[in-house]
């Protein structure tokens, strides 16, 4: 008969790879505005790894599923609602954590904002929005800036190299990405990142950030052509109304 006091039970946390999308604007009305990639990490205010960065995330609670943990995790450290979140995998190393046995459920989480506000009871020390770039030129790498200063992490096969993050957390990243990748080359998962409204520049940007290949603006409109529908908008930042608005269609023609 099975007995629950015969098994040693480990501590389950969630955490998370959140994805946004950020918008430079141009000096001039002409230009088009760019776009960046950006992940949410936040600074542990405590030990293990002090001042490092870390995933959003949390200890399961009793009653929660763990997507639940992890939707409010997002909600107390860094102000971010209502997310999409993906489940991509278990990671269950015995030496991940060094406070114990501590196993982890991660989700790549998308959101439309890269606003912020975390909550005065987390023990997340702040949280930001680093700029996130991936670049397999010259073995794969990728490179997490807040403007000043850069944390670059090398992989070999999808482990780094190195840690210059808190626990096994830049090993769940690259997975992230990748499972990021796979949705928006496959999927209709790019929308998740956007406003409601937005142009064609607005979603090709990011497209090709994430998916890591350049295309002509004919043939991306072709490729969109079935997923979005023109407005009757035009972007009002530009000097001259030729920038139609967009929206994604609810479902594919």
């Amino acid at each position: 008969m099975y007995s629950i006091e015969n098994y040693e039970r480990p501590s389950v946390a969630a955490d998370c790879v959140v994805f946004g999308i950020d918008s430079i604007e141009p000096d001039s009305p002409r230009n088009l505005r760019q776009r960046k990639l950006k992940i949410l990490l936040v600074k542990r205010g405590e030990e293990p790894f002090m001042n490092r960065y870390s995933l959003a995330g949390g200890f399961l609670r009793k009653g929660e599923t763990i997507e639940e943990t992890a939707v409010r995790e997002l909600r107390e450290e860094a102000g971010v609602s209502d997310p999409k979140i993906i489940n991509i995998g278990v990671y269950s190393r015995a030496d991940r954590d060094p406070r114990g046995w501590i196993i982890s459920c991660a989700f790549l989480a998308l959101t439309k904002t890269v606003a912020l506000s975390t909550a005065e009871d987390s023990d997340a020390l702040d949280a930001h929005w680093l700029d996130f770039e991936y670049d397999d030129s010259d073995g794969e790498k990728i490179t997490l800036s807040d403007g000043n200063n850069e944390i670059v992490i090398r992989y070999n096969d999808g482990i780094p190299s190195e840690n210059p993050i808190a626990f096994d957390h830049a090993e769940i990243i690259y997975d992230a990405f990748m499972r990021l990748r796979d949705e928006v080359t496959n999927h209709n998962i790019i929308f998740d990142l956007m406003p409601p409204l937005f142009t064609i520049s607005d979603l090709q940007q990011p497209y090709e950030i994430i998916i890591g290949k350049k295309t002509s603006p004919q043939n991306f409109r072709k490729k969109m052509a079935s997923k979005i529908r023109e407005t009757e908008y035009f972007d009002e930042r530009k000097a001259h109304r030729t920038s139609k608005l967009y929206e994604k269609l609810k479902k594919e023609v």
